[in-house]
Parts: structure tokens; sequence; C-alpha cells
């Protein structure tokens, strides 16, 4: 009975000191870690705003390549919804929320943990121009722990324990930001006056994989309905993109050829695009390559205050049949915006 007592003792009295830690602890926490990279602020924004881009720097999803990734809502606007299930033992289960966007600067959202504790936190990404055209991110996050969780803040900060993540993801997001930067940087953007133009299009929303044979299937079949309605053509073939779904991979564009005059056909309409300011990119190069020319455009407008205008046009000047050299194939990419 003696060491029963005692035991009781000795269990009242750990009980007693829990309690007073945890009334000691605090149980609110602020974890943030910064890193400069080479790249401006516009640029390093796609990176952080869209959930679609955050596999190439997740310090987690380098750990853990089980994790699976589903991503809700539209991507890169407040409600937007990333979700991840992984390895218990490393990442276990959760979701972020986008909460809040100013662009070029920061991203706010609700992070949830589910498995395997379930727990709650508001994090952060802020970018600021330092150094010329350089940008500090920061990344954070803040929160409240529970009892008796939160006695641990008493011997060790949040941010201590989280630091080599947060550090690992930034030097990602910095490698995978000046990389694209510097892929982009050898583009030069010209502004053009883009005379007024009328295309004979052939509109659809297509797999991207699938864009080979939509356009040779189309220009085939506008080919022949304007030798039937004696048109003429204008200009080299172009794809008329109005959108770019890189979250389902999906895009909604017109495989178009310039015409002298309008024409009537049932499997196509006539696209009038009238004379206005256009910045252009000349890529030389198989098509494949072409992404670093549209970062640049991209960038050039964002960094100007221009809102992008669809369609992006493509025009296709050299004919790959006449041509065998790739690196010769010149693609013209113009954008609109104001």
């Amino acid at each position: 009975m003696k060491i029963l007592k005692i035991a009781g003792i000795v269990v009242a009295a750990i009980i007693v000191i829990i309690i007073i830690l945890g009334l000691l602890a605090p149980s609110d926490y602020v974890a943030e870690r910064k890193i400069v990279i080479d790249a401006p602020k516009e640029l390093v924004f796609d990176q952080v705003k869209y959930w679609r881009n955050w596999k190439s720097w997740s310090p987690w999803a380098e750990q853990d390549s089980s994790m699976q990734v589903t991503i809700k809502g539209v991507d890169g606007e407040v409600g937007a919804i990333y979700s991840w299930v992984g390895d218990p033992k490393k990442t276990g289960s959760g979701e972020m929320t986008n909460t809040g966007v100013q662009p070029g600067k920061e991203l706010l959202y609700h992070l949830h943990f589910i498995e395997p504790y379930d727990g709650n936190a508001d994090g952060w990404m802020r970018l600021r121009t330092v150094e010329g055209a350089k940008t500090e991110a920061s990344w954070g996050f803040s929160g409240d722990m529970a009892f008796p969780m939160n006695i641990m803040l008493l011997f060790t900060s949040m941010e201590s324990m989280m630091s080599d993540e947060f550090d690992r993801g930034l030097t990602l997001l910095k490698e995978v930001s000046e990389k694209q930067y510097t892929a982009a940087s050898p583009y030069k953007v010209e502004e053009i006056e883009y005379p007024a133009t009328t295309f004979a299009v052939i509109r659809a929303e297509i797999p991207v994989p699938g864009l080979h044979d939509f356009f040779m299937e189309s220009y085939a079949t506008i080919s022949a309905a304007m030798g039937r309605a004696g048109a003429r053509m204008a200009g080299a073939p172009c794809g008329l993109y109005y959108t770019w779904d890189e979250q389902n991979n999906m895009t909604d564009l017109g495989a178009a050829i310039p015409v002298n005059r309008a024409f009537t056909s049932d499997a196509i309409e006539t696209v009038i695009l009238p004379a206005r300011t256009a910045y252009r990119v000349d890529y030389y190069g198989p098509y494949e390559g072409v992404g670093p020319a549209h970062t640049a455009l991209s960038l050039f407008l964002a960094q100007h205050g221009l809102e992008q205008i669809p369609p992006v046009i493509e025009e296709y000047s050299t004919d790959p049949q006449k041509e065998p050299d790739q690196s010769k194939w010149l693609t013209r990419i113009y954008y609109f915006g104001e």
C-alpha cells in the first residue's frame, strides 16, 4: 500500500508539473525563413502563386516520392486547395487553402494537418525586390499549439524545428526560379503594331498532347475550304491560344490561317483581330522548347503592369517540309496587353 501511495504521489506531482509547464509555455508560435533569389519577383511569384508549381520546390515532395497531390478550385485564386496524401512517417496528409493573393507580392494560405496529427496554422510567402532586380522571398507560418504539446515550446522554437525544411524549400525555389529566368533572359521583347487580320479558324478545347494532330487535320480542312471559296492565304499558319490550363493539361485554341477575305463553312469560323499594339518574341527551334519565350513575354507584361488579353498568337513562319533543320524553325509569338 505504501508503494502505491508513493506512486500516486509521484503521478500527481508529474501531472502538476505538466500543468504548470503548460501554463508557463507559450501557445502561439511564428516561424519564418528568407532567401535572396537572382530573378524578378514577378517571375518568382508565378512559382509561389500556383499550387501546381509547388511540387517543383516543395521540400516535402522531395522527401516523399509517394506523396499524391490534388488541386481543387481555380489554381492561383482565393479558395484554391492543395491536398496531399503521403507516407504517414514522412509527410502524412493535409491541405492548404489559398486565403489571399497580392499579385507579385504575397500569397496567404491556411494549413490544415490531418495525419499523423490534427493541427492548423496560417502560412505566407512574401516577396520584395532587393538589390536591383533580385527578390527576397520570406516563407513562414504561425499558429497555436494546444496543451500539452505547447510544453515543447519551452525548450525549442518552432522555427528551429522547421528551419531545415524551410531552408531547403527556399533553396529549391531559388534554383527553379533562377533557371527559368536564365532560360528566358535571351529573348528580347519587341513592341509592334499588329495589323488588322482576318483568320479562318477551327476552334476546339483539346488535351495539350493532341496539338500536333489537331493542327495538321485543321489546316488541311481550312485549306480545302479556302480552295472551294476562292480565298487566298494572307500569312503564315497560326495558333490562337485563348486559354492554357496547366492544371488539367488542356488548351482552348484555334488552328488559324490568315485569309484575304472572310468566307463561310460549317467547320470554320471567321475571327477578325483589330489592329493594336502587340509584344513579340521570335523563337527559333523545335516547338517543344518554346516555353522560355512565353515566359519572357509574360514577365514583360507583368513588369510593365499590363494585363494579358487573349488570344496569344503563335505564328509558324517556317514550313517543316521545306526546312529539315529544326534549329532554323521560326515561331513568332505575339501577346496583347493593356
